[in-house]
């Protein structure tokens, strides 16, 4: 069989698969809303704010997943305004049952227009990446801390429509929780600072609400 007839087959299995056999992604109904509320009395963030995060100090109680086989495991309240850089979906991969969205985010510096026209912005296997032609607006350091790759949980049916209508420009206040995921056999980690770079970096968000500005 010819070279360029197999490559197509394969291509189409692939997409096959991948849009049609690969199962859709579920949202993660829990009640860690109520186990774990988040501050009612804080004022509304903006992007010029760093996130608001206020970490679960006592046992966070592990929370079931109907149908997955895993549990969240709640680190904390979590909530931010920022301009969408970046969106990537995912649909292989246990991981993309439970979050079929990467938002890539920035606040403070990295949400000024300048600032994001002189970078070249990229996602790719559950990593965000920059890059610029020269010297980048702001320092390499600056950029770390005021952006982040966030693995989106959705913890309900309009959460999960909204974060999929998302598009880079976007200004967008997302509240939720920062979580873990455990299974038998499989654990993903949450980052809990916005200082580290590289793997294990990324945080993973459920999402309870978010609105678009």
């Amino acid at each position: 069989m010819p070279v360029k007839r197999l490559a197509l087959l394969g291509l189409c299995g692939w997409a096959l698969f991948r849009f049609v056999i690969a199962p859709p992604a579920e949202v993660v109904a829990t009640a860690i809303a109520e186990h774990h509320p988040l501050p009612e009395a804080a004022p509304l963030l903006t992007v010029a704010d760093p996130p608001r995060q206020v970490d679960i100090e006592t046992a966070p109680r592990r929370l079931p997943v109907d149908g997955l086989g895993v549990e969240v495991v709640p680190r904390a309240t979590f909530e931010l305004t920022a301009r969408v850089l970046s969106s990537r979906a995912y649909r292989l991969g246990r991981d993309a049952r439970l979050s079929p969205l990467d938002l890539a985010l920035g606040w403070g510096p990295m949400a000024e227009e300048g600032v994001i026209e002189a970078l070249e912005i990229a996602q790719r296997h559950r990593w965000y990446y920059w890059r610029s032609e020269s010297r980048p607006p702001i320092p390499a350091r600056a950029i770390a801390r005021h952006s982040s790759n966030i693995h989106m949980l959705a913890g309900n049916e309009p959460t999960m429509a909204a974060l999929k209508r998302l598009e880079a420009g976007d200004r967008v206040t997302l509240r939720g929780h920062l979580v873990d995921i455990e299974g038998d056999d499989w654990t993903w980690r949450t980052s809990m600072r916005r200082t580290d770079t590289g793997q294990g970096a990324c945080e993973i968000m459920l999402v309870d609400s978010l609105s678009v500005h």
